[in-house]
């Protein structure tokens, strides 16, 4: 009897190992997709975010960008110093060369910038403004005990350091004119070494301490030029039209870097301490400046792009460039791709025009997907993942346009005089909708028949069923969440606040739609029921948080009533998923009623 009570047991032991193994993938499913991506200036500058859609578990995928320039080494090759706008306004870091261990040691309201490092490696000397105007300030190499040391009324600038660090060049305005100054390191003896009645700036020191390299000007230009230490003996090295500037000297004092403007944009070039042998270092049309030697012979330097400033290090020869820094650019409109796996977005750097990138799901990736130079914005993806909808002017002839995600096969979908934007892909791929502002219209994935479903609203979203599709509108004064059915009847207000609510996207299962507002008096992520009920703040953060997307729509498969594509097969990863789960679940029920019997018996 015992014997077959055991053998029963290990009857019912099998048995609940299959139904382990059964359940497995269902318990292993990766949970990514009830994920909500989202736009947040809460560090400063807007930038993706990603979170649970119970707001938890909020992370930035992209990177610092912001203005990073004025690079200086540190004595020993391993650090560099330099201003950056990543909190704001202008302060001083440092990193480590290869852009590792990023501190920040200015924290300031005003500008702080021309960060130089004393000979030992101890001391920063740089400009700050918290005074009024610009006066030159000394801390230590970590930040701390930062000390006034010029305290005039005058502008005191491009501080640099003697090789014995006992004193300190700078360019002052004291006396009207820009002029070349020497003080000791605690602000005390100055001594003015300039008297030409010509305005001279960016003094730098060679090694030995007994020359000093500066900019001035003279025939309508800006040239290097090399005095002794006292002032003495002027020399002119450069003759560039119209500009050279930064000079930084080479470590063994051989060699003079500079940047020079020949008319395109700025470049590095070296020149022999005497002013012959110049050669050109950098040749591109981004605006390379400040150059500053390690002690190994390299060059760092900072590039203007589009993009903002970026810090590159190059070999004294102009070889292996490598950016040590990221560029300056605000991110938003996020949107998953179907899989999960990516995500668009749109870009602005400064003044320039919004632009659509594309990058992993983790941040990795970046790719530029724009079609021009001028504004390309709002990415949609199709269903299937292979093609995205959006917005772009080319040479004026702007309008909704689609491509494959490779960039191939781009077709203009509207013609219309007015703006067209925020496409947006109905369930099936066979629609998509987009508004000009003041209405939403649907049209057929290739362009043709057009209906207007609305007179009012913009951002439209389909539900993941295709049945209905969820906009904002400020037709009341303020901006609210509607929704109405596909084809334009049964319009309803779900938010019914006096605040503005915008940007609707539906969760996956339909059940759910995330928002924006400003109700608690700055930009939120809210999400509701679907018909409105349950309102509930995700974000909670005093910075705006705004552009909700969720991931990922395509995995919910849209109902009967939808149709299939026209124009190309829709992807079977949806069907081939539920195939799966169901026949999972019967299998499991069938074990459990076999366990149940076996074991009773």
């Amino acid at each position: 009897m015992e014997k077959i009570l055991n053998r029963k047991k290990e009857y019912c032991a099998i048995l609940m190992g299959l139904l382990l193994i059964n359940l497995f993938p269902l318990i292993m499913q990766p949970n990514n997709f009830s994920q909500i991506a989202f736009i947040s200036d809460r560090d400063c500058m807007s930038k993706i975010y990603i979170m649970d859609a119970d707001g938890r578990n909020v992370t930035e995928i992209t990177e610092d960008y912001f203005d990073n320039s004025e690079p200086a080494w540190s004595p020993d090759g391993k650090r560099i110093v330099y201003s950056s706008e990543r909190n704001g306004n202008k302060d001083i870091y440092v990193m480590n060369a290869d852009r590792s261990d990023m501190q920040r040691l200015t924290d300031n309201p005003s500008e702080d910038y021309s960060p130089s490092w004393s000979p030992d490696g101890r001391k920063i000397a740089f400009v700050s403004y918290r005074d009024g105007n610009e006066e030159i300030y000394v801390m230590n190499a970590d930040g701390s005990d930062e000390v006034n040391i010029t305290t005039t009324t005058a502008d005191d600038r491009d501080p640099a350091w003697s090789p014995d660090g006992k004193k300190i060049v700078f360019t002052s305005k004291r006396e009207g004119q820009a002029y070349i100054y020497v003080m000791d390191t605690d602000g005390t003896d100055v001594e003015r070494l300039n008297s030409d009645g010509v305005s001279s700036w960016s003094p730098s020191w060679s090694p030995d301490g007994r020359t000093i390299a500066f900019v001035s000007t003279t025939d309508q230009s800006e040239n290097i030029y090399v005095m002794n230490a006292d002032g003495s003996d002027v020399r002119r090295l450069t003759f560039g039209v119209p500009i050279d500037r930064s000079p930084a000297w080479s470590l063994d004092g051989k060699k003079i870097a500079y940047s020079s403007y020949g008319g395109n944009s700025y470049d590095i070039f070296v020149t022999n301490a005497d002013g012959s042998n110049e050669t050109q270092l950098t040749v591109d049309l981004t605006e390379d400046m400040e150059p500053s030697w390690s002690p190994d012979g390299k060059i760092c330097f900072s590039a203007r792009m589009d993009m903002g400033s970026q810090i590159y290090t190059m070999k004294a020869d102009g070889s292996d460039q490598m950016r040590v820094s990221t560029s300056p650019c605000s991110h938003f409109d996020p949107a998953w791709s179907p899989d999960g796996e990516k995500i668009t977005f749109n870009i602005v750097c400064g003044e320039s025009f919004v632009q659509i990138f594309v990058m992993d799901a983790d941040g990795s990736g970046y790719m530029n997907m724009s079609i021009s130079e001028h504004t390309n914005t709002d990415p949609a993806w199709s269903p299937d993942g292979k093609k995205i909808a959006f917005f772009a002017d080319i040479d004026d002839a702007f309008g909704i346009y689609t491509m494959n995600i490779d960039g191939s096969n781009l077709k203009r979908m509207t013609y219309e005089t007015y703006v067209c934007m925020s496409p947006a892909w109905s369930p099936d791929g066979r629609k998509i909708a987009f508004s000009p502002g003041n209405g939403i219209g649907v049209m057929n994935a290739d362009g043709s028949d057009l209906t207007w479903i609305t007179d009012h609203g913009s951002y439209p979203a389909w539900s993941p069923d295709g049945r209905k599709i969820a906009f904002c509108s400020g037709r009341n004064g303020d901006w609210e969440i509607y929704v109405v059915d596909a084809n334009g009847s049964d319009e309803i207000n779900l938010t019914n606040n006096p605040a503005d609510d915008m940007k609707p996207s539906w969760s996956p299962d339909g059940k759910k739609i995330a928002f924006m507002t400003d109700r608690d008096g700055n930009n939120e992520i809210y999400v509701m029921d679907a018909d409105g009920g349950d309102q509930m703040n995700l974000t909670n953060n005093p910075a705006d948080d705004r552009d909700p997307d969720w991931c990922c729509q395509s995995l919910i498969e849209p109902s009967p009533a939808s149709s299939p594509p026209v124009t190309e097969e829709p992807s079977r990863t949806g069907e081939c998923t539920v195939i799966l789960v169901v026949a999972i679940i019967f299998v499991t029920i069938l074990l459990a009623v076999l366990i149940r019997r076996k074991c009773s018996s």
